[in-house]
């Protein structure tokens, strides 16, 4: 027998939604609420529906499971007696309607297979973000590459409130549950942190993000495809508002998911790992502080192992153009192509001593015929051109840092005139100013400028350290 419940709270719906959002009778009854059920084919499986015109829908299917939508499917793994509960807001307030539906045979079939079995393991598992491994965490402009634009290095989150939470799932008779353990904090988005409570005193020391106060709890979560939604107010990992992931990859040893920001219209990326599967921190690298030759004259006379993953191209070409700034017979063809951080890079087994030995030379020739004009946005908005420019930066680095290397490093720039356009220059980078820098061991050279999507030619040779 279906049973109603309604209250009208009037003016507290009415003020915030328009005319045009709810075009019902500002008196609308429950009586004259179309919903109901049906079940479909499948055991256990329910259409829920409301053909109520201009009417906003929100199911509690009475399992822990909490749906918005006119029409909306319910699943029920076991049997038992279920309270469906819908939340009608009209023009004239709110109604709240009930009824039972009541299954008698368990359908554990819902709740088997992928991605089931691999998240609860035998029976239950526990998973933590897998901290120390490299990349663990990080941003991206697409589910294709959601750490294109940041991936931190390993352990970069310490003592954040994030490493020690734990997600435990498992399979209960509200279906899919997880089981979010804090110890008493968790690590939230500077912009989504006060969803969570008051944030006065809880900024991290070396950020704009905030470490707050939380209990965790027991949620039940939902999945749909590779969506899998924790409802009730429960999330896995950092906060940023979102309570759905996209499940990027999932084995019994790796969960990696990622979820829109709404703020700052990027995904954030996360990989977990079963607690006793996590990568086990790692002892600390101590390099020693040198001054050691440093130069490649692309001749085979080099000492640098160059890093060309991030460009399109980097290859040893004859020297087209010899003259008396580079006569050599060997140069470089550096490609770069859409991507907006294209560049090379060498990581050394030693700290570079600025000392006495900080300056650095390349030879470049920059043609006239790249396209320096065309803009091409990829979605990096803090970036202020974003056009190829006939620009040469050198960087260096603490590669300790992985991605947030580029906050603590120092650039050294030089933008080529027109006059200087189709013939070898020599620049000199210094960096006698920062002499005293005892954290450097990554270099990157980076034709062309970043933050955009153009591609460029260029060429260079003889990169060396001044003796």
């Amino acid at each position: 027998m279906k049973k109603i419940l309604y209250f009208i709270l009037l003016l507290v719906v009415a003020v915030s939604c328009s005319p045009d959002e709810y075009s019902t009778p500002e008196n609308l009854t429950a009586e004259q609420i179309d919903w109901g059920y049906t079940a479909t084919d499948i055991t256990n499986e329910y259409t829920l529906y409301n053909n109520t015109p201009g009417v906003s829908s929100t199911w509690d299917f009475g399992n822990g499971v909490t749906q918005k939508g006119s029409s909306v499917t319910a699943q029920y793994t076991f049997a038992g007696t279920y309270t469906v509960k819908l939340t009608v807001i009209s023009q004239g307030g709110v109604i709240i309607l009930e009824d039972e539906i009541v299954t008698t045979v368990d359908n554990p079939s819902f709740l088997s297979g992928y991605p089931y079995d691999q998240l609860v393991g035998a029976g239950e598992q526990v998973w933590a973000v897998d901290g120390y491994s490299k990349g663990a965490f990080g941003l991206g402009p697409t589910l294709a590459n959601p750490t294109e634009w940041h991936a931190d290095a390993k352990g970069a989150r310490l003592d954040k409130g994030l490493y020690d939470d734990r997600f435990t799932f498992k399979i209960t008779e509200s279906g899919l549950t997880l089981t979010q353990l804090t110890n008493g904090d968790v690590y939230a988005n500077g912009g989504w942190a006060a969803d969570l409570g008051s944030t006065d005193g809880h900024q991290e020391p070396d950020g704009g993000d905030f470490i707050m106060p939380h209990t965790g709890g027991d949620f039940v979560c939902t999945i749909a495809g590779e969506k899998l939604t924790v409802t009730g107010g429960g999330f896995l990992g950092y906060y940023a508002g979102a309570h759905e992931y996209e499940i990027i990859t999932l084995t019994e040893d790796l969960l990696e998911v990622a979820f829109w920001d709404t703020n700052a219209n990027f995904y954030w990326f996360t990989r977990f790992a079963p607690v006793d599967k996590l990568t086990p921190e790692p002892e600390p690298v101590v390099k020693e502080l040198e001054s050691n030759d440093i130069a490649d004259d692309f001749e085979g006379n080099g000492n640098i192992i160059w890093d060309t993953a991030a460009i399109d191209g980097f290859d040893i070409i004859d020297n087209f153009a010899p003259s008396d700034v580079n006569s050599s017979d060997n140069i470089i063809k550096y490609q770069k192509g859409a991507g907006e951080w294209s560049s090379v890079l060498t990581v050394l087994d030693y700290i570079i001593d600025l000392s006495t030995r900080n300056q650095f030379t390349m030879k470049v020739f920059v043609p006239a015929f790249n396209d320096y004009t065309t803009v091409c946005d990829p979605g990096t908005p803090w970036i202020a051109d974003h056009n190829l420019k006939p620009q040469i930066d050198v960087k260096l680095q603490d590669s300790s840092l992985g991605g947030n290397a580029w906050q603590t490093q120092q650039v050294r720039s030089h933008t080529l005139t027109e006059a200087q356009f189709g013939t070898w220059v020599e620049l000199t980078f210094d960096y006698s100013d920062v002499s005293d820098r005892v954290d450097f061991d990554q270099i990157v050279i980076q034709l062309g400028a970043e933050g955009h999507c153009n591609s460029g030619l260029f060429y260079i040779d003889d990169f060396q350290l001044l003796p």
